[in-house]
């Protein structure tokens, strides 16, 4: 039966989740997949960049090709993990308009985090220089799910202004974009960062990153992902997933 991953609104095994973070810190296992993220190199600009080139602000255009699917690889190994302790879990999507800011069930779990600076609950204004608004907004999530077109452009504003903006908005290791995964939030972003994107493959059958050769590899873990095949997410083997669906948006009390 293929993994289920839910909203964390309604997610119903956060303390298994949580017992399932500890364990993999304490065992070393969250910083190796940490270091998979944060491994650097000097490239031939002169600059550090992300060895995977998984990021478009850091690798330009094949980064922003790769960015989909290499994190789609990624979290498929963190759940991995954290099946080895208890196969019973999935990782949980951060909903983001029916959380609106209150990271239910994730809000007291830091991982590798020492500390967060989270921005402002959806529908606080901004009322003093400097506060992060919330990020999200259900127009913008629907109307990039319902996008029909080019996978460039489309996953480049993805990893925009919605997943930059919950990078910048959660604040702390988060907004460090090689450390972020110190955070176990980092991976509930991702999750619906992939949602989004599986909903998009539906209306969008045909488009896809359209990497090539060893970009096409989704290094580290290139013997068993490339681009091609981890395009479908319900035809993974025993990695196959599915969303369940979003909840209600948050609405918060005048």
């Amino acid at each position: 039966m293929a993994i289920i991953r839910e909203s964390n609104v309604t997610y119903s095994k956060w303390p298994e989740f949580r017992q399932a973070i500890n364990q993999l810190v304490k065992n070393g296992t969250y910083k190796n997949l940490v270091d998979i993220h944060a491994n650097m190199s000097m490239f031939p600009d002169g600059l550090r960049h992300g060895v995977h080139r998984m990021h478009g602000n850091m690798a330009g255009i094949v980064g922003y090709r790769r960015f989909l699917p290499w994190h789609r690889a990624y979290l498929i190994a963190f759940e991995r993990e954290l099946r080895n302790i208890d196969n019973t879990l999935s990782i949980p999507y951060w909903d983001w308009d029916a959380d609106g800011g209150r990271l239910i069930g994730i809000s007291g779990v830091l991982g590798l985090s020492s500390q967060r600076d989270i921005g402002l609950l959806a529908g606080q204004p901004v009322t003093v220089p400097n506060q992060r608004p919330w990020f999200s907004n259900p127009a913008t999530v629907q109307m990039m799910e319902r996008y029909t077109g080019d996978y460039y452009p489309w996953s480049r504003e993805l990893e925009g202004p919605l997943h930059g903006g919950g990078h910048n908005w959660v604040g702390g290791d988060m907004a460090n974009p090689m450390i972020s995964p110190n955070d176990p939030i980092f991976w509930c972003h991702h999750a619906q960062i992939d949602r989004i994107w599986s909903v998009w493959q539906n209306n969008n059958p045909n488009e896809k990153a359209y990497l090539t050769g060893a970009e096409a590899l989704l290094d580290p873990w290139d013997t068993e992902y490339n681009n091609d095949n981890i395009q479908d997410i319900s035809a993974l083997g025993q990695d196959s997933y599915s969303y369940g669906p979003t909840q209600p948006v948050f609405n918060p009390t005048p």
